[in-house]
């Protein structure tokens, strides 16, 4: 896993595991919040209900039976008085009259802009079913309790109805009064408008409305007889004060802020030990053996995590160690490169110096003969070829530094191949050694300097051999291998059965003047050169081998898309 999303999904998990922790320790406080102020206010609105029943409703029925009618002001008067002497007030912020509807007419704060006491249908169900509603105000920290009163102000009056009234049967059950049975009841006094009567309690009691004095009168009929009563009714809306519910609500807001503290205390300790799990220590960690690699110090002994830091630790310390084992062993071939060049130099140096000393002994005679002239003459072509022979030493020196120039035909490796195994034919059978050949004759001509590949494929062939001292068999085999659909390469394989190369030494082959075969004379260049020019050629030389089993060099090219069949 990518250290990135390890690190992303181990701190979304762990910030997701505190935040669901969060959530349901705080429902769970916030509901049993919920459940114990749910009882505490059945118990605080059972109480407020009674002060509104017991106290405020009956102080406004005195006073409405009192004044026999409606009388704002003084109602007003007596919700203060009631508000100042009463010790069940205390809590009381505010209280609304209604008469008959729910506008308010009377208010315990004068100048009250309440004009009306919200009621819905559900409202006055309720409270006709249950004698009150409780709600609680939006905004502020109070209970509103509206209940209704209803007060009688006259004694029933008995109308007898006559027969000619029931000619318009059935009376009152269509919400209509005959003009006779209405002049004998209320006179010219009561202005109600066109079907006034409104049914109630099933078709046996109705209701009347006065439009401009807001008198109500209840009918209802036994027999013969209309029963008629003259009263008020309407609402009355009592604020509450309740402290508790802002005590609640601010006692609830302190600790959900000091769990979201602590919420964030505790993802800053996770968000930090993380990070420096998994990733500052490991980065000390690297640090540490940079530094020490600076100082010239990889003995330093660090524990790598198994991590995407701690396998780039490793890759790193490793590669530092093969850094200095790679310069350790580039030092010892430099140095075995620079006794390479000196041991091929000194041979001709010592011929020229042991020639020039000759000739200085043959010049230094007092008398010189014809045949010491023709002596000399022989000492200096000896001293010319080694001299050229320096000059070729220093050609190959120079040719290993520099890239080579290539002048590349098509060739047929097969044919190339051959040519090859062609000088070796004496020389191979003198070593008692077999070449088998197993072609591919769909072999396309690639691209190749022949020159330098025919040198190339001679040194392979030429250590193959000297490879086998006891005889043996040499496998040449040629291949035309598919990389991908569009790509192909030719492969040479040349295989002995000689003695091997040890492994720990397999990496050093293509090293100049590196050689196993000191005793043979050998120089350490074949492999060198032979490796420079196969790069040149953009193509790959591979080795296998094992000790006693023999050694295999793989040569392959890669075909171009116009030389691919």
């Amino acid at each position: 896993m990518r250290l990135q999303w390890k690190y992303s999904l181990v701190i979304n998990l762990c910030v997701i595991a505190i935040l669901v922790a969060f959530y349901f320790f705080d429902s769970t406080r916030v509901r049993n919040e919920m459940y114990a102020l749910h009882a505490l206010g059945a118990e605080r609105g059972a109480e407020l209900r009674k002060i509104a029943e017991n106290t405020i409703l009956n102080a406004v029925e005195r006073e409405i039976e009192t004044a026999n009618g409606f009388d704002a002001k003084r109602l007003d008067q007596v919700l203060n008085k009631l508000k100042r002497e009463h010790p069940d007030m205390r809590d009381v912020l505010n209280i609304h009259v209604s008469l008959s509807d729910t506008r308010v007419r009377s208010s315990l704060l004068a100048g009250e802009d309440a004009v009306d006491i919200n009621l819905g249908a559900e409202d006055l169900e309720q409270i006709e079913t249950k004698g009150a509603t409780i709600h609680t105000i939006e905004g502020q920290n109070a209970t509103a309790i509206v209940i209704k009163y209803s007060v009688v102000l006259t004694g029933p009056k008995q109308i007898v109805l006559e027969p000619s009234d029931f000619a318009y049967e059935p009376i009152l059950d269509d919400g209509t009064l005959p003009y006779e049975v209405w002049l004998r009841a209320f006179g010219e006094d009561v202005y109600v408008p066109d079907d006034p009567v409104i049914t109630e309690e099933k078709s046996r009691r109705w209701r009347m409305k006065d439009q401009e004095k807001g008198d109500i009168y209840n009918l209802w009929k036994q027999g013969e007889t209309l029963w008629i009563q003259k009263a008020l009714t309407g609402y009355i809306q009592v604020l509450f004060n309740v402290p508790y519910i802002g005590r609640s609500i601010r006692y609830s807001l302190l600790m959900h802020a000091i769990l979201i503290v602590i919420v964030g205390a505790l993802l800053v300790i996770l968000i930090d030990l993380t990070t420096n799990h998994l990733i500052m220590r490991p980065l000390e960690r690297m640090t540490r053996i940079i530094q020490s690699a600076e100082r010239g110090d990889l003995s330093t002994q660090e524990d790598y995590s198994s991590d995407e830091i701690g396998k780039a630790t490793y890759n790193l310390a490793r590669m530092l160690w093969q850094l200095r084992d790679s310069h350790s062993k580039r030092i010892a071939a430099l140095g075995q490169f620079a006794a390479g060049v000196a041991h091929e130099i000194r041979n001709p140096l010592n011929s020229i110096g042991m020639t020039a000393q000759h000739l200085k002994s043959v010049f230094s005679q007092p008398e010189v003969k014809p045949e010491d002239i023709d002596e000399a003459k022989e000492l200096l072509d000896i001293v010319d070829e080694k001299i050229i022979e320096l000059k070729q030493i220093s050609e190959q020196f120079l040719t290993l530094n520099r890239p080579r120039k290539l002048n590349v035909e098509p060739i047929n490796l097969n044919t190339l191949m051959d040519r090859v195994l062609s000088e070796f034919t004496f020389i191979a059978e003198e070593a008692k050694v077999q070449v088998i050949k197993n072609y591919d004759k769909t072999l396309p001509n690639i691209p190749l300097d022949p020159g330098l590949m025919r040198q190339t494929l001679f040194n392979l062939v030429q250590n193959s051999i000297q490879a086998m001292p006891k005889g043996g068999s040499i496998y040449v085999t040629t291949v035309l291998e598919t990389i991908d659909k569009t790509a192909r390469q030719v492969v040479l394989e040349i295989r002995d059965t000689g003695i091997g190369i040890p492994e720990e030494i397999q990496e050093q082959i293509y090293d100049a003047y590196f050689t196993t075969k000191d005793a043979n004379g050998g120089i350490g260049l074949g492999l060198a050169i032979s490796h420079q020019i196969i790069t040149a050629h953009k193509g790959k030389i591979e080795v296998r081998s094992k000790m006693g089993m023999g050694t295999a060099f793989k040569i392959s090219f890669t075909l171009d898309r116009e030389h691919s069949p």
